[in-house]
Protein backbone atom coordinates (compact mmCIF):
# COMPACT_ATOMS: atom_id res chain seq x y z
CA UNK A 1 0.00 0.00 0.00
CA UNK A 2 2.88 2.27 1.22
CA UNK A 3 4.64 1.68 -2.30
CA UNK A 4 1.60 2.42 -4.18
CA UNK A 5 0.80 6.03 -2.59
CA UNK A 6 4.79 6.84 -3.17
CA UNK A 7 4.89 5.62 -6.92
CA UNK A 8 5.46 8.91 -9.43
CA UNK A 9 3.00 8.65 -12.54
CA UNK A 10 5.14 8.47 -15.65
CA UNK A 11 4.29 11.30 -17.96
CA UNK A 12 4.50 9.90 -21.96
CA UNK A 13 6.45 11.82 -24.21
CA UNK A 14 3.12 13.11 -26.08
CA UNK A 15 2.41 14.75 -22.65
CA UNK A 16 5.33 16.13 -22.46
CA UNK A 17 5.40 18.04 -26.30
CA UNK A 18 2.02 18.63 -24.90
CA UNK A 19 3.88 20.48 -22.07
CA UNK A 20 6.53 22.27 -24.37
CA UNK A 21 4.14 23.39 -26.80
CA UNK A 22 2.36 25.89 -23.94
CA UNK A 23 5.18 27.31 -22.80
CA UNK A 24 6.61 27.83 -25.97
CA UNK A 25 3.43 29.23 -27.53
CA UNK A 26 3.35 31.66 -24.32
CA UNK A 27 7.09 32.77 -24.86
CA UNK A 28 7.41 36.28 -23.73
CA UNK A 29 8.19 38.99 -26.68
CA UNK A 30 11.60 38.41 -28.42
CA UNK A 31 12.07 35.30 -26.33
CA UNK A 32 11.03 32.14 -28.55
CA UNK A 33 14.37 30.84 -28.58
CA UNK A 34 15.39 31.10 -24.99
CA UNK A 35 12.34 29.25 -24.04
CA UNK A 36 13.04 26.88 -26.95
CA UNK A 37 16.32 26.57 -25.38
CA UNK A 38 15.62 26.13 -21.97
CA UNK A 39 12.55 23.61 -22.83
CA UNK A 40 14.80 21.47 -25.08
CA UNK A 41 17.09 20.79 -21.87
CA UNK A 42 13.89 19.05 -19.49
CA UNK A 43 13.00 16.61 -22.74
CA UNK A 44 14.43 13.58 -23.68
CA UNK A 45 17.69 13.94 -26.36
CA UNK A 46 15.68 14.21 -29.54
CA UNK A 47 12.09 15.08 -28.80
CA UNK A 48 11.41 17.93 -29.63
CA UNK A 49 13.61 17.76 -33.03
CA UNK A 50 13.72 20.72 -35.80
CA UNK A 51 10.70 19.94 -37.67
CA UNK A 52 7.88 20.00 -34.70
CA UNK A 53 9.95 23.40 -33.18
CA UNK A 54 9.37 24.78 -36.56
CA UNK A 55 5.71 23.86 -36.70
CA UNK A 56 5.25 25.35 -33.37
CA UNK A 57 7.40 28.23 -34.12
CA UNK A 58 4.68 28.93 -37.16
CA UNK A 59 1.76 28.74 -34.61
CA UNK A 60 3.54 31.17 -33.00
CA UNK A 61 4.34 33.65 -35.15
CA UNK A 62 0.99 33.60 -36.81
CA UNK A 63 -0.77 33.93 -33.14
CA UNK A 64 1.76 36.81 -32.21
CA UNK A 65 1.76 38.28 -35.49
CA UNK A 66 5.57 38.06 -35.96
CA UNK A 67 7.40 40.34 -37.91
CA UNK A 68 10.33 39.77 -40.08
CA UNK A 69 11.86 41.47 -43.24
CA UNK A 70 10.48 40.30 -46.57
CA UNK A 71 12.80 39.98 -49.85
CA UNK A 72 11.28 43.27 -50.97
CA UNK A 73 13.06 45.33 -47.57
CA UNK A 74 10.13 45.64 -46.40
CA UNK A 75 9.20 44.89 -42.90
CA UNK A 76 6.17 42.58 -43.00
CA UNK A 77 3.78 40.92 -40.14
CA UNK A 78 3.03 36.91 -40.43
CA UNK A 79 -0.55 36.39 -39.96
CA UNK A 80 -2.55 33.42 -41.13
CA UNK A 81 -5.10 35.72 -43.32
CA UNK A 82 -1.28 36.16 -45.33
CA UNK A 83 -0.68 32.34 -45.12
CA UNK A 84 -0.33 30.47 -48.53
CA UNK A 85 1.10 27.63 -46.87
CA UNK A 86 3.49 26.40 -43.54
CA UNK A 87 6.04 28.10 -44.99
CA UNK A 88 5.15 30.86 -47.73
CA UNK A 89 3.04 34.62 -47.29
CA UNK A 90 1.84 37.32 -48.91
CA UNK A 91 4.39 40.37 -48.86
CA UNK A 92 0.76 43.17 -48.13
CA UNK A 93 2.93 45.76 -49.10
CA UNK A 94 4.84 44.76 -52.34
CA UNK A 95 2.05 42.39 -53.51
CA UNK A 96 4.74 39.50 -53.62
CA UNK A 97 5.01 36.23 -51.90
CA UNK A 98 7.66 35.07 -50.00
CA UNK A 99 9.21 31.98 -48.15
CA UNK A 100 10.40 32.07 -44.19
CA UNK A 101 11.88 29.70 -42.26
CA UNK A 102 9.73 30.16 -39.10
CA UNK A 103 12.77 29.09 -36.44
CA UNK A 104 15.91 31.77 -38.13
CA UNK A 105 13.26 33.85 -39.51
CA UNK A 106 14.92 34.14 -42.49
CA UNK A 107 13.15 35.14 -46.10
CA UNK A 108 13.79 33.68 -49.60
CA UNK A 109 12.03 34.86 -52.37
CA UNK A 110 8.96 32.96 -53.93
CA UNK A 111 7.14 32.49 -57.55
CA UNK A 112 3.79 31.23 -55.43
CA UNK A 113 0.92 32.34 -56.65
CA UNK A 114 -1.36 34.87 -54.12
CA UNK A 115 -4.48 34.09 -52.49
CA UNK A 116 -5.92 37.69 -51.82
CA UNK A 117 -8.99 38.19 -52.67
CA UNK A 118 -8.95 41.16 -55.82
CA UNK A 119 -12.12 42.36 -55.43
CA UNK A 120 -11.17 44.00 -52.81
CA UNK A 121 -7.87 44.92 -53.96
CA UNK A 122 -8.52 48.68 -54.03
CA UNK A 123 -9.69 48.59 -50.52
CA UNK A 124 -6.69 46.58 -49.41
CA UNK A 125 -4.09 48.37 -50.63
CA UNK A 126 -5.52 51.94 -49.44
CA UNK A 127 -5.96 51.06 -46.36
CA UNK A 128 -2.24 49.08 -46.60
CA UNK A 129 -0.94 52.82 -47.43
CA UNK A 130 -2.57 54.19 -44.91
CA UNK A 131 -1.42 51.78 -42.16
CA UNK A 132 2.50 52.29 -42.96
CA UNK A 133 2.21 55.94 -42.44
CA UNK A 134 0.17 55.31 -39.35
CA UNK A 135 2.70 53.02 -38.26
CA UNK A 136 5.66 55.07 -39.48
CA UNK A 137 4.22 58.25 -36.73
CA UNK A 138 3.06 56.21 -34.20
CA UNK A 139 5.76 53.68 -33.29
CA UNK A 140 9.29 54.04 -32.13
CA UNK A 141 10.76 50.30 -32.53
CA UNK A 142 12.04 49.13 -36.08
CA UNK A 143 10.19 46.27 -35.49
CA UNK A 144 6.47 47.49 -36.49
CA UNK A 145 4.80 47.00 -39.62
CA UNK A 146 0.80 47.21 -40.50
CA UNK A 147 -0.33 43.70 -42.94
CA UNK A 148 -3.47 44.37 -44.36
CA UNK A 149 -5.16 41.07 -46.12
CA UNK A 150 -8.14 40.69 -47.85
CA UNK A 151 -9.82 36.91 -47.74
CA UNK A 152 -13.04 35.58 -48.02
CA UNK A 153 -14.68 38.96 -48.70
CA UNK A 154 -12.78 40.07 -45.79
CA UNK A 155 -10.29 42.81 -44.81
CA UNK A 156 -8.19 41.89 -41.99
CA UNK A 157 -5.75 44.75 -40.65
CA UNK A 158 -2.79 43.74 -38.00
CA UNK A 159 -0.71 46.51 -36.42
CA UNK A 160 1.91 45.21 -34.70
CA UNK A 161 5.44 46.63 -33.20
CA UNK A 162 7.55 44.67 -30.74
CA UNK A 163 10.69 45.84 -28.74
CA UNK A 164 13.00 43.37 -27.08
CA UNK A 165 15.52 44.83 -24.73
CA UNK A 166 16.83 41.73 -22.74
CA UNK A 167 20.09 43.17 -21.80
CA UNK A 168 18.27 45.31 -19.21
CA UNK A 169 15.71 42.61 -18.47
CA UNK A 170 12.23 43.57 -20.25
CA UNK A 171 10.93 42.64 -23.86
CA UNK A 172 7.07 44.10 -24.65
CA UNK A 173 4.61 43.92 -27.69
CA UNK A 174 1.42 45.93 -28.79
CA UNK A 175 -0.51 44.09 -31.63
CA UNK A 176 -3.96 44.77 -32.40
CA UNK A 177 -5.96 43.47 -35.17
CA UNK A 178 -8.98 44.32 -37.07
CA UNK A 179 -11.83 42.29 -39.06
CA UNK A 180 -13.41 44.54 -41.03
CA UNK A 181 -16.69 43.89 -43.38
CA UNK A 182 -16.86 46.02 -46.89
CA UNK A 183 -20.71 46.38 -48.56
CA UNK A 184 -21.66 48.26 -51.03
CA UNK A 185 -20.01 51.54 -49.73
CA UNK A 186 -20.06 50.90 -46.00
CA UNK A 187 -17.53 49.20 -43.80
CA UNK A 188 -17.90 47.67 -40.28
CA UNK A 189 -14.82 47.31 -38.47
CA UNK A 190 -14.50 44.81 -35.41
CA UNK A 191 -10.82 44.16 -33.44
CA UNK A 192 -9.31 43.62 -30.44
CA UNK A 193 -5.50 45.14 -29.33
CA UNK A 194 -3.23 42.75 -27.10
CA UNK A 195 -0.58 43.94 -24.99
CA UNK A 196 2.00 41.59 -23.51
CA UNK A 197 5.06 42.87 -21.52
CA UNK A 198 7.47 41.43 -19.69
CA UNK A 199 10.24 42.31 -16.93
CA UNK A 200 12.27 40.01 -15.48
CA UNK A 201 15.37 41.46 -13.79
CA UNK A 202 15.33 39.80 -10.25
CA UNK A 203 11.70 38.32 -10.89
CA UNK A 204 9.59 37.65 -13.36
CA UNK A 205 6.86 39.98 -13.70
CA UNK A 206 4.27 39.78 -17.30
CA UNK A 207 1.45 42.09 -18.05
CA UNK A 208 -1.01 40.57 -20.66
CA UNK A 209 -3.99 42.50 -21.66
CA UNK A 210 -6.58 42.28 -24.15
CA UNK A 211 -9.20 44.72 -25.25
CA UNK A 212 -12.00 43.98 -27.41
CA UNK A 213 -13.77 46.49 -29.83
CA UNK A 214 -17.67 45.80 -30.96
CA UNK A 215 -18.70 46.47 -34.28
CA UNK A 216 -18.61 50.02 -35.88
CA UNK A 217 -19.75 50.84 -39.03
CA UNK A 218 -18.67 53.63 -41.93
CA UNK A 219 -20.08 54.75 -44.94
CA UNK A 220 -17.33 55.81 -47.83
CA UNK A 221 -17.57 57.38 -50.82
CA UNK A 222 -13.90 56.03 -52.70
CA UNK A 223 -10.92 54.09 -51.57
CA UNK A 224 -9.43 56.59 -49.58
CA UNK A 225 -11.87 58.22 -47.32
CA UNK A 226 -12.35 54.27 -46.43
CA UNK A 227 -8.80 54.03 -45.62
CA UNK A 228 -8.59 57.11 -44.07
CA UNK A 229 -11.66 56.63 -42.09
CA UNK A 230 -10.69 53.03 -40.57
CA UNK A 231 -7.08 54.76 -39.71
CA UNK A 232 -8.33 57.32 -37.67
CA UNK A 233 -10.69 54.37 -35.86
CA UNK A 234 -7.73 52.78 -35.51
CA UNK A 235 -5.64 55.53 -34.15
CA UNK A 236 -8.21 56.76 -31.49
CA UNK A 237 -9.06 53.18 -29.81
CA UNK A 238 -4.95 52.49 -29.47
CA UNK A 239 -4.33 55.86 -27.98
CA UNK A 240 -7.36 55.72 -25.84
CA UNK A 241 -5.96 52.08 -24.26
CA UNK A 242 -2.84 53.62 -24.10
CA UNK A 243 -3.75 56.73 -22.27
CA UNK A 244 -5.77 54.43 -19.96
CA UNK A 245 -2.82 52.30 -18.59
CA UNK A 246 -0.92 54.98 -18.57
CA UNK A 247 -3.39 56.77 -16.03
CA UNK A 248 -3.92 53.31 -14.34
CA UNK A 249 -0.50 53.00 -13.63
CA UNK A 250 -0.16 56.55 -12.16
CA UNK A 251 -2.71 56.03 -9.77
CA UNK A 252 -1.69 52.38 -8.88
CA UNK A 253 0.25 53.76 -5.73
CA UNK A 254 -2.84 55.38 -4.39
CA UNK A 255 -5.77 53.28 -5.37
CA UNK A 256 -4.90 49.88 -6.28
CA UNK A 257 -2.32 49.23 -3.61
CA UNK A 258 -4.72 50.68 -1.12
CA UNK A 259 -7.09 48.25 -2.26
CA UNK A 260 -4.69 45.29 -1.41
CA UNK A 261 -3.69 46.06 1.66
CA UNK A 262 -4.38 48.93 4.95
CA UNK A 263 -2.46 51.59 5.75
CA UNK A 264 -2.37 50.96 9.52
CA UNK A 265 -3.46 47.39 10.97
CA UNK A 266 -6.74 46.64 12.44
CA UNK A 267 -5.82 48.13 16.18
CA UNK A 268 -5.04 51.94 14.14
CA UNK A 269 -1.46 51.66 15.47
CA UNK A 270 1.56 51.68 13.38
CA UNK A 271 4.01 48.47 13.54
CA UNK A 272 6.94 49.34 15.69
CA UNK A 273 10.16 47.82 13.98
CA UNK A 274 12.35 47.86 16.76
CA UNK A 275 15.76 44.86 16.14
CA UNK A 276 16.01 44.66 19.27
CA UNK A 277 12.30 44.63 20.82
CA UNK A 278 12.41 41.25 18.28
CA UNK A 279 15.35 39.46 19.44
CA UNK A 280 14.56 40.04 23.09
CA UNK A 281 10.71 38.20 21.83
CA UNK A 282 12.40 35.80 20.11
CA UNK A 283 14.86 34.73 23.52
CA UNK A 284 11.96 35.00 25.79
CA UNK A 285 10.27 32.39 23.87
CA UNK A 286 12.88 29.90 23.63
Amino acid sequence: MADDENEVEQVSNEEKLQIAQHFLLASPPGQFHEVLSDVRKLLPDGLLGEPLAAGIARAFNNKTSKIVSAPSGNKVVLNSAGELDPTHYFDSKSSATFGVDHLSLATVESSSPSNQDQSLENERVALQRALDAYVSSRFVTDEAAAGVFARDGKIVAVVAGEKPNLRNFWSGKWTSNWQINVTRGQASVTGEVKIHAHYFEDGNVQLQTTKQYPSRAFPFTSETEFAQQITAYISTSETDLQSALEEMYANMNDETFRAMRRIMPVKRTKMEWNVNAVRMNRQVRK
